[in-house]
């Protein structure tokens, strides 16, 4: 399957709150590339370490030599990772999405008591409430319940929204919840790249007072064949990674 993927961050500010808790990345490997959205329970030096240590698992999990496991499999091992390295105290949502580059296997996803993506599609915003949640990482054991690997409901010309909550919990100074479905099926018709849209409108909605990291991610499902790279870790600012493949 053709896709062009990018994400963008928003930080927090230090005075307001102490971050380093979302994480996002992608990696590429074998017939495949595979994305991780997540976000570690609380903030601080504990959680932005969490966050690199998963992410580094994530990319030992996924970027290695031999075939990749399949995404629940990816999810019950970082589980593993945290449990372990928590004793059960600290967890982690996530979104673990696995897109094959050939046309013949379908993308697949799973979600680890994460918010669900939204879909555009021909100017409308769907949420994927059909995606069955599992628990967080590192609560798989304490939920007695396992993660499931579902097909991802997309199609050529789709694309969708994955976001922390860092993005739909933002207030404005009236109190209103940032209203990303409507904000995102509006700016997708502009013309303009969507998160550098959607980052520029939440912190006007927000007037920059933001009490938790806002990451992005968004997956576009396309005919392009050119492959860009962009620097990889936008928490210091509005940088996002692009690329796109056959």
């Amino acid at each position: 399957m053709r896709y062009a993927f990018s994400w963008i961050t928003c930080p927090a500010p230090a005075p307001t709150c102490h971050t380093g808790g979302d994480i996002a990345c992608a990696v590429e490997a074998q017939g495949a590339v595979r994305l991780l959205i997540g976000d570690v329970m609380g903030h601080g030096a504990r959680a932005a370490q969490t966050a690199a240590e998963v992410t580094r698992a994530f990319r030992a999990l996924a970027g290695g030599p031999a075939q990749c496991p399949p995404p629940h499999v990816i999810a019950t091992r970082l589980h593993e990772f945290v449990a372990d390295r928590d004793c059960g105290e600290e967890f982690v949502t996530a979104l673990v999405v696995c897109v094959p580059t050939d046309d013949a296997t379908a993308a697949e996803i799973v979600c680890c008591g994460h918010p669900r993506p939204l879909r555009l599609r021909d100017g409308c915003v769907t949420l994927l409430d059909a995606v069955p949640p599992s628990p967080p990482l590192g609560l798989f054991d304490l939920a007695g319940a396992q993660p499931q690997t579902e097909p991802l409901p997309a199609s050529p010309g789709d694309s969708l929204l994955l976001y922390t909550d860092g993005v739909t919990d933002a207030r404005n100074p009236a109190g209103r919840l940032y209203p990303l479905a409507e904000r995102a099926a509006a700016l997708s018709s502009d013309g303009w790249p969507l998160l550098q849209a959607l980052r520029a409108d939440l912190l006007r909605f927000t007037e920059g007072n933001f009490r938790d990291d806002a990451t992005l991610m968004h997956l576009r499902f396309t005919r392009a064949t050119a492959r860009q790279d962009a620097p990889e870790d936008g928490r210091g600012g509005p940088q996002a990674l692009s690329f796109v493949r056959n």
